[in-house]
């Protein structure tokens, strides 16, 4: 039905422009322009036919499809029952190692505290970089 009502549609639309370029009074230039301009209409509406349709590619048997449930790959039967086919078995985990602060041991000289009060000097502890948690990925295998 969609293909019938396209080419009907682009024959009408043909033969309307066909008519306005005799009324170009031998003027060629105009009468190729239209010509061209239908020539263009018509291959964009036959073309526009068949964009609903799937394309015309040739598929692997065994290929995966997404709206089919099915395999990628055809089981091998000859690997199907060695065990490092499967891979390791495991799982990663992610490990949290704690960083421990860095401190700088600097020497404080004697002063006065904000009570009057003397304090000696002596050395003092200043932290240079905070403690954090370091995340690592970590591979455990079942046993």
């Amino acid at each position: 039905m969609k293909k019938s009502i396209a080419v009907i549609t682009s024959i009408l639309l043909f033969v309307c422009f066909s008519a306005v370029s005799a009324q170009a009074d031998r003027k060629t230039f105009e009468g190729f322009m239209l010509g061209t301009g239908v020539a263009i209409l018509g291959a964009a509406i036959i073309n526009g036919m068949h964009t609903d349709q799937e394309p015309q590619y040739a598929r692997h048997p065994g290929a995966y499809d997404r709206g089919r449930a099915g395999y990628r790959y055809a089981p091998n039967p000859r690997h199907a029952k060695r065990a490092w086919s499967r891979g390791p078995g495991g799982h990663w985990e992610i490990e949290r190692i704690w960083i421990r602060p860095v401190y700088e041991k600097k020497w404080n000289p004697g002063h006065y505290n904000p009570r009057g009060e003397w304090v000696r000097g002596r050395h003092e502890r200043f932290m240079i970089k905070d403690g954090y948690y370091h995340e690592k990925k970590v591979w455990l295998r079942h046993r």
